[in-house]
């Protein structure tokens, strides 16, 4: 009997030991941008022991130039993109660290966010994406008013394009009541790039960066018909889940 006992009482203080283990693993995550305000997308980031100089983890970046390593056990790392290299030191629970490659030590300043000098718009901002909004709102967005066609494309994978095509025609009559001129003209526009959000699901910004440079802010909020919102005060329903 009391070696039942004792063979019980080891086994539930090894239960207890390996969550104690498991409950001090941490995660260290984050975002990286070319510069602060354009993601970092498909980079490889590296976890690296300070102590060992071991790689111990591996990941690449989303669309949002995100990433992340989960189960990491306490202790002092590097995280390298690159050439860039950042300390981290992991306790347990959550450990963000944004970087910027475009600065000599990684480091982030979201103070440079401004406006681009380029557009003069404000600038399309690469990390604090909403991803859960994101997968709600993506989609082909789609409207008519007036004489202007406007769609929007706010793909799943974080790509972006925009149109609008506008058309005019008109008549001219004689002093008795013949034409004498039918006239029409179309003007198109567009653009392509990526796209990130921030806000709920009544109202937000959309950021983008054109693929020219240019970044430019749609805001957008519910106006009360389902499936359709209006950006910057132009009401577009969505046609579809797929941007294309």
């Amino acid at each position: 009997m009391n070696v039942l006992k004792k063979t019980v009482f080891l086994l539930v203080l090894s239960c207890i030991f390996l969550a104690t283990e498991t409950s001090f693993a941490g995660e260290v995550w984050g975002f990286v941008g070319l510069d602060s305000t354009t993601p970092g997308m498909f980079l490889d980031v590296e976890l690296i022991d300070r102590k060992t100089g071991e790689v111990v983890d591996e990941d690449s970046t989303n669309v949002f130039g995100k990433y992340s390593f989960k189960d990491v056990e306490p202790g002092k790392y590097l995280i390298r993109v690159g050439e860039i290299q950042r300390k981290v030191f992991v306790k347990s629970g959550e450990k963000r660290l944004d970087i910027d490659l475009s600065d000599p030590k990684g480091r982030m300043d979201y103070s440079k966010a401004g406006r681009n000098t380029k557009s003069g718009k404000r600038a399309a901002h690469g990390s604090g994406n909403n991803v859960e909004l994101a997968r709600q709102i993506a989609g082909l967005w789609w409207g008519y008013s007036g004489s202007t066609e406007r769609s929007i494309g706010l793909c799943s994978d974080g790509s972006y394009f925009d149109s609008t095509e506008s058309s005019y025609s008109g008549r001219d009559f004689d002093s008795l009541g013949n034409e004498t001129m039918a006239w029409g003209s179309a003007s198109q526009s567009g653009g392509q790039g990526s796209w990130t959000i921030q806000g709920d699901g009544n109202s937000g910004t959309i950021y983008i960066q054109y693929r020219n440079g240019t970044s430019a802010s749609v805001n957008y909020r519910q106006i009360g018909d389902p499936g359709c919102l209006s950006f910057d005060g132009n009401t577009l329903c969505r046609k579809s889940a797929s941007c294309r």
